[in-house]
């Protein structure tokens, strides 16, 4: 859309039709609803059932909780709606849309240079798209960013994501449960007014054990590891549709090359615990509209003149780096009771941490050894 209004031609290739539906925890924290505001997006979310979050809620695995109250702690929205809305903008403003759209590979000029993709739509041969620049915004498992050889892998973060949704209970916050390598998170989004998104996140390991059943294991997990949680459903109703993801962690240093750069999962991917991959997503996506506007103004995409885009990237490396601080931290049991028993009892230090995780302060207003000290060690 930024590219597009700024007067590019710009063609946008999925591979799935729309409607679609995604595994996502389906949470806009505050500063990604203010991206899309900037985007001129946000009126039509609300108008589409986008529903306020008034509650974010960490509970420890001895039932303690840490709570975070708000009017504007963030919305809530299916991946479907959203989608839909962000697909029908990127048309209006432009945007030659092609669903249905596989890429196959990358094609390169004589030189080695990235100069488009190959691909094909359903029932119809391989088609070749030519273009200055390249963007991978192709997800976790990015086509782009492997054929680019730039994938790191982070192996302790490689799981497995489970998201399914419930009729019949309602609410207006978000959740987050742990028990040792297993993380729950349970929210809201419209537009529907009595239906839930429940979100778990297992090891890998646990593959085997799910394969053909991810229903029954799902609620398996939540009588074994949350009873609680179990209990507050038994009313509910699940959707048959479960969807799974494996959730490869990685990043990709430089996110660029000679003519591509990479954005979104494709070029960091950390499974936040606290649901800012959305946000995310469209920090990335506005970096990588400003660095490729540069660009193609002075007719150089070389990785040279995009490596300014890597370099923006380093505002989001800090946030990258606390979501994997907090992933180590709800891992531990004990690590992760203390911490909401010190959030339950100072305030200030949790409306601080929670503030920073809605991106509405900088990460260095938590990442930094006092702040450590007085939430984990302290005992004031």
């Amino acid at each position: 859309m930024r590219l597009a209004k700024a007067g590019r031609e710009v063609a946008l290739l999925d591979r799935a039709r729309f409607p679609r539906d995604k595994a996502c925890g389906e949470f806009l924290t505050p500063a990604a609803c203010r991206l899309l505001a900037d985007q001129g997006a946000w009126e039509a979310v609300l108008a589409a059932g986008a529903r306020p979050v008034a509650r974010l809620a960490l509970i420890a695995p001895d039932g303690t909780q840490a709570e975070h109250t708000s009017d504007a702690a963030g919305y809530a929205i299916r991946r479907t709606v959203l989608d839909r809305i962000l697909l029908e903008q990127a048309r209006q403003a432009g945007v030659t849309v092609r669903e249905g759209f596989a890429v196959r590979a990358l094609l390169r000029d004589v030189w080695g240079r990235v100069a488009g993709v190959m691909g094909q739509t359903e029932g119809n041969g391989p088609e070749e798209i030519w273009a200055h620049l390249v963007i991978g915004a192709d997800g976790t498992h990015s086509l782009v960013a492997r054929q680019l050889c730039l994938v790191r892998a982070r192996p302790r973060l490689q799981r497995i994501g489970i998201v399914s949704h419930w009729r019949g209970i309602s609410g207006d916050s978000i959740e987050m449960r742990a028990r040792g390598r297993t993380v729950c998170g349970l929210g809201f989004p419209g537009p529907e007014s009595e239906s839930a998104n429940l979100t778990l996140v297992v090891p890998t390991s646990a593959a085997s054990r799910m394969a053909g059943r991810a229903g029954d294991f799902l609620e398996e997990i939540l009588q074994t590891h949350f009873p609680d949680l179990a209990a507050r459903l038994a009313g509910a109703e699940r959707e048959p549709e479960i969807r799974t993801v494996g959730c490869f962690g990685h990043v990709c240093r430089p996110a660029v090359a000679d003519g591509a750069l990479l954005v979104g999962d494709a070029a960091t991917f950390i499974d936040p615990f606290t649901g800012e991959g959305i946000y995310f997503a469209l920090q990335g996506a506005q970096l990588a509209a400003e660095a490729a506007a540069e660009a193609l103004r002075a007719g150089d995409t070389s990785r040279a003149r995009l490596i300014a885009y890597d370099r923006a990237r380093r505002e989001l490396a800090r946030r990258y780096l606390l979501c994997d601080i907090v992933q180590a931290i709800v891992r531990k049991p004990a690590l992760y009771n203390r911490l909401t028993h010190r959030l339950d009892k100072l305030p200030d230090l949790a409306a601080r941490l929670f503030a920073v995780l809605g991106d509405l302060r900088p990460p260095g207003d938590v990442l930094n050894p006092d702040f450590a000290w007085k939430l984990l060690v302290s005992r004031r």
